[in-house]
């Protein structure tokens, strides 16, 4: 079995990377991200800002699909799966951590991404060029259940320095179990 993963390239300038290190961070809508340290996070506030210009909204990191952490834990994302998924392909698919670890190791993405009416729902993984940050073989299994267990749209997003590409349609990521 193949899984094609694609891949987008989205880019930034240095005076957007040099405001978010200096702690300007007004326009981004979410709170885990808007608090991380230093440059941290500026990756999926990129990728984040880009689907906000779709119409979408965006949670970094604050969700769990998998079942890792207790319900309850994150209330908004949970609200936003239930009503996607229904409750119960919500709960059927939190089974899947505690029936698997520690033998089986997943990485849920950086980004669920959503609708506002929750229409719909896809996932993303973020890596910066410039912090040479890869998709550990963890993510990519993440990546790869979201697409078959829950059909959701799912991709990497590249980040890089605009001086050193353009955006766009990057190569895409194949898995094969």
């Amino acid at each position: 079995m193949k899984v094609i993963i694609p891949t987008r390239i989205l880019t930034f300038n240095k005076n957007e990377l040099n405001q978010w290190v200096e702690g300007n961070r007004e326009d981004c809508i979410d709170s885990y991200c808007k608090g991380l340290p230093h440059s941290r996070g500026f990756g999926e506030y990129i990728a984040g800002r880009y689907f906000e210009s779709l119409g979408y909204e965006w949670i970094h990191h604050n969700y769990n699909l998998f079942g890792g952490n207790r319900l309850g834990k994150y209330p908004k994302a949970e609200a936003i799966f239930r009503k996607y998924f229904g409750d119960e392909r919500f709960e059927k698919g939190r089974n899947f951590y505690p029936a698997f670890y520690p033998n089986i190791r997943i990485e849920e993405p950086d980004l669920m991404v959503y609708k506002p009416d929750c229409s719909e729902i896809l996932f993303a993984e973020c890596k910066r060029q410039d912090t040479h940050d890869k998709v550990n073989e963890n993510q990519v299994k993440g990546l790869a259940l979201l697409k078959l267990l829950f059909e959701c749209s799912v991709e990497v997003i590249e980040i890089i320095e605009e001086s050193k590409g353009q955006s766009g349609e990057g190569e895409p990521l194949i898995w094969e179990f």
